[in-house]
């Protein structure tokens, strides 16, 4: 006896009402082919050894969901907001900076468990379907896929920036192995001759829809203990950004008015972003402390003590 599936459309319809009653604030499909479109820039950015700092990335993956996972077919693409208007780095007296979304819990512990509930639960619906979740640690572009779901375009600073809404917010995907009507794609942009988020790069790192990540001060205070180039040492010294840096998102236009991120889920702020910076946890066991359970998790105690270094000289 054949197994019965719900209408695709419906089945679409469902598993979107249900991902934003998760939490997210907009929500897209797409196609899981190949990016051919993006293979001949992708390969110049790695050719000209972009990528060396970031070695858990590779081209021919990120170019194609399935060489991730054989059996996608359907990307389910959502935005879930983070920041807030009272969550500002370096707002306290002799505070240092940290990213937005490092104000609060790991998202990765909020977004996978929540997409992992959604996928149950579509499963229980819809008989043999199975799925992948993804928050940002698998090579998947992301942001390509939030485009092609109509969420958006990737800006100049090459983030995801959703309309009106802004880009302060994580992309969650949810990967499934049955063919979805997919959105339009959002395939225009609109960063026009506005370069505030260039401009407003510490470290010069930024080149229109192009970054460098030999540059960037988020390479270097979370992604790779390396020692860094003088003129990135100097732009952490002069910027204060001790972890992360949001100067870019900060100068977008289309940040003017963002949809806010729940402050109920994302908390408020803690000891590392009021602190001044003389008071900072400098030991290995008060480090750990501060960091349980946030997205600073995978910054060892060593990378933070030689950050403040950098930014405070001794």
């Amino acid at each position: 006896m054949p197994v019965e599936h719900p209408d695709p459309l419906a089945f679409k319809a469902w598993l979107q009402a249900e991902a934003m009653a998760a939490g997210f604030a907009a929500v897209g499909f797409a196609t899981c082919e190949p990016f051919s479109s993006e293979e001949e820039r992708l390969q110049a950015w790695f050719d000209e050894g972009r990528g060396a700092l970031l070695p858990y990335l590779e081209p021919a993956t990120l170019l194609d969901p399935r060489e991730l996972w054989p059996q996608a077919a359907t990307a389910l693409v959502g935005f879930f907001p983070y920041a807030r208007p009272d969550a500002i780095p370096g707002a306290a007296e002799g505070s240092l900076k940290l990213s937005r979304y490092l104000w609060g819990p790991d998202y990765h512990m909020i977004l996978k468990p929540r997409l992992t509930r959604l996928l149950e639960a579509a499963q229980a619906r819809w008989p043999g379907l199975v799925g992948r979740v993804c928050v940002d640690t698998a090579p998947l572009l992301e942001r390509q896929l939030a485009a092609r779901s109509g969420l958006g375009w990737q800006g100049k600073h090459t983030l995801l920036i959703a309309g009106k809404d802004g880009s302060w917010g994580f992309l969650g995907v949810l990967l499934l192995s049955v063919d979805l009507p997919p959105d339009p794609p959002f395939d225009t942009e609109h960063c026009g001759t506005c370069t505030a988020c260039l401009e407003a790069c510490p470290s010069g790192a930024l080149e229109p829809f192009r970054l460098d990540p030999a540059r960037c001060l988020t390479t270097y205070t979370i992604e790779t203990e390396a020692e860094p180039p003088p003129e990135v040492t100097a732009a952490l010294a002069q910027s204060r950004w001790a972890a992360g840096c949001d100067a870019c998102q900060e100068a977008c236009p289309w940040n003017r008015a963002p949809i806010w991120g729940d402050p109920v889920l994302w908390g408020g702020s803690s000891p590392l972003h009021t602190l001044a910076a003389e008071d900072l946890p400098r030991g290995a066991a008060q480090w750990r402390k501060r960091i349980r359970r946030t997205a600073l998790r995978r910054v060892r105690d060593r990378h933070w003590r030689a950050t403040l270094v950098r930014i405070l000289g001794s």
